[in-house]
């Protein structure tokens, strides 16, 4: 059986994540835009086209905002990708208003997480799953690598869950015949798959358990026909006690990829996309 967490340690896993502090303020519009807010990086550039973590009162806690196409805040509504934010525009969940503590860093440093130290893992059956990992890989412009198992899966979908169901009674570790070198090179790994019987399959914690990813950062993703990701969440931060796993997602559409990696804080699109100019 797959260990079960605390939700205690769950909430405070989730309290202690950091993102980087980015310089700039928030300005007002002028006329009929006086009461419209928007994010000036002071580089000659603006806040636009999704989230962004902010501290806009240097109190040392982020919200993170969602900003239209012409960079202008949302505020007391639903965003297009089905979150909300409140009055302020600040993101909110059922547990209220999303935060995360901030890394206080020069703006002149940079502290994203480098395609040349980003690792892009997945293990798929259908090619679903690798869809989603290609995307994360254009974005980031990460190494991505397919997991194989030793004894490959069947291609019928009732025996491949009977087989995963045996493997999760057995807390069976599948063989796998994929081998990543230099696994100290990477930073910030991400860790894609199905979810079989309410989580992940047994050959990612196969996976997890063959390398040292101490001081790592680990964002898991996955795809299914409905069930989400909460269960497979605990296993991987059992697996990886020593890393900082951020809360991952399942991917239902690859369009949601980009908006969910904002999310996150790790500013991983930023960095390619400027690398890519």
């Amino acid at each position: 059986m797959k260990r079960a967490w605390l939700l205690l340690l769950t909430l405070l896993i989730s309290m202690t994540m950091s993102v980087t502090a980015f310089a700039g303020v928030w300005k007002t519009g002028e006329g009929v835009n006086q009461n419209r807010w928007w994010y000036d990086n002071e580089d000659g550039t603006y806040v636009q086209n999704g989230w962004q973590w902010l501290d806009g009162n240097q109190d040392g806690i982020a919200e993170c905002y969602y900003f239209d196409g012409n960079g202008w805040m949302l505020s007391n509504t639903t965003t297009p990708d089905g979150y909300r934010v409140n009055e302020n525009g600040a993101w909110i969940s059922a547990s209220g208003v999303e935060t995360r503590a901030v890394q206080n860093t020069p703006a002149s440093s940079e502290t994203t997480a480098k395609g040349e130290n980003v690792l892009i893992v997945y293990f798929t059956r259908t090619g679903t799953t690798e869809q989603a990992a290609q995307q994360i890989q254009q974005l980031t412009g990460g190494r991505l690598v397919e997991l194989e198992a030793e004894a490959p899966y069947s291609g019928s979908y009732e025996t491949t869950l009977d087989r995963a169901e045996r493997e999760l009674h057995s807390n069976a570790r599948p063989a796998l015949i994929t081998r990543i070198a230099q696994m100290e090179t990477y930073d910030t790994i991400f860790v894609g798959y199905p979810i079989w019987h309410g989580d992940a399959p047994m050959v990612i914690d196969t996976f997890l358990e063959s390398y040292d990813f101490t001081g790592k950062i680990i964002v898991p993703f996955c795809t299914s026909g409905g069930s989400g990701i909460g269960t497979s969440m605990q296993t991987i931060r059992g697996l990886c006690p020593d890393s900082t796993v951020l809360q991952g997602r399942r991917i239902g559409n690859t369009s949601e990829i980009q908006t969910w990696l904002n999310q996150t804080g790790l500013n991983v699109i930023r960095y390619w996309e400027k690398k890519m100019e």
